[in-house]
């Protein structure tokens, strides 16, 4: 982890979020779309993981129609990989606009996705699409799932506090692509009850002062592996296709994690949990949410942009943090010190320390509102 205390440059800032998502289609219709696939749950408390999910809507990259046809792994893999670009150009270009940059100011390209299946990965074609150079550094993470997006902004950071001038970010996922009709285990309902589809991008650039700083600033970062804990989730690659696996207990491993791993983050930047006035949470369910809130000892309102991005998009697995980030940052928040956050397979924490405003990166506490 780098700390930015000990560089004399100004931290990596944020200059600009964005996303690009497929149609939304109503929770309660997906419910009763699995209700007809599997009638013989009809009735049951199974189903009532659709209502349990804290979800008012998803994005769907297909028709809810398309998902009942068993579709052969490589046709779906094609299909995630035209849609992610798809939608990752878009959320690409709406990112640079919003930044006030071209194709030709960026220096790399980070991009994150676990549903996306090709070699080259998408980063190649990214940088054919957008008009990137020729000699961008690409650096495609995979596997990540929902880590993927924190992971990718404090990536960025490293390779600004590097020497890069500017990054640019995307995390695309295509998750209901990974559905296969037929799988009646828990684990595929409850895939189908929260995960969706959608990209967003990022710039992360070097800040030209430390005057000002009204847009956020990358301080710090940290990473948390849990031991012996690699099966609690992630994606089997089948003869169906990639599977995804959920254990149970991932509520009771954030419970016995989550704070640990905050502190040691918050530590590393000279900081104290007291001092966090804003708390962005990678939204992977109700009971993860509420596992943390537990954990932290936080009153409800602290991960209002959390539920709110679960509620209207679902869990977007990479992308649902940086949806978060871009709420977040359209309400204007005020000044003060943050902690984005993120957690998935590994199973792993990734956290991104970040300021608001001028004279926050220092060790000074700040009253939590």
């Amino acid at each position: 982890m780098i700390d930015s205390r000990t560089i004399n440059s100004p931290p990596p800032e944020i200059a600009a979020v964005a996303s690009s998502l497929p149609p939304a289609v109503d929770q309660s219709e997906v419910a009763a779309f699995a209700a007809s696939l599997y009638p013989q749950l009809a009735g049951s408390r199974a189903l009532q993981v659709f209502e349990n999910a804290g979800i008012d809507k998803r994005h769907l990259a297909r028709p809810l129609s398309w998902y009942a046809d068993p579709q052969p792994p490589g046709v779906r893999f094609r299909i995630a990989g035209d849609l992610a670009l798809e939608h990752g150009s878009f959320a690409a270009r709406q990112a640079m606009a919003h930044a006030d940059i071209g194709p030709g100011d960026i220096d790399s390209l980070v991009f994150a996705s676990t549903t996306v299946l090709r070699s080259p990965n998408l980063d190649v074609s990214l940088t054919s699409t957008l008009g990137l150079r020729a000699d961008i550094r690409r650096l495609p993470l995979f596997g990540l799932a929902s880590l993927g997006g924190a992971a990718a902004l404090a990536t960025a950071a490293d390779l600004v506090r590097a020497g890069d001038r500017t990054v640019l970010v995307v995390a695309s996922e295509m998750n209901s692509l990974t559905f296969v009709p037929g799988d009646e285990s828990m684990e595929s309902l409850v895939s189908m009850a929260l995960f969706s589809d959608g990209a967003a991008a990022a710039v992360v650039r070097a800040a030209d002062s430390n005057e000002g700083e009204e847009l956020p600033r990358l301080v710090g970062r940290h990473s948390t592996l849990v031991p012996d804990s690699s099966d609690v989730m992630g994606f089997d690659a089948t003869d169906e296709g990639l599977q995804w696996h959920l254990a149970s207990d991932v509520p009771d491993v954030a419970l016995a994690w989550t704070r640990a791993s905050v502190e040691e983050a918050v530590g590393q930047v000279g900081w104290q949990l007291d001092d966090l006035v804003h708390v962005l949470v990678h939204p992977g369910g109700t009971k993860v949410l509420d596992a943390v809130q537990q954990a932290m000892g936080w009153e409800p309102s602290r991960l209002h942009w959390s539920r709110e991005v679960m509620r209207r998009h679902g869990n977007v697995s990479s992308v649902t943090v940086l949806l978060v980030l871009g709420e977040f940052l359209a309400s204007r928040p005020g000044a003060g010190r943050g902690l984005l956050t993120a957690m998935g397979p590994g199973f792993a924490f990734e956290h991104a320390l970040f300021t608001i405003g001028s004279g926050f990166a220092g060790g000074t506490s700040l009253p939590v509102p």
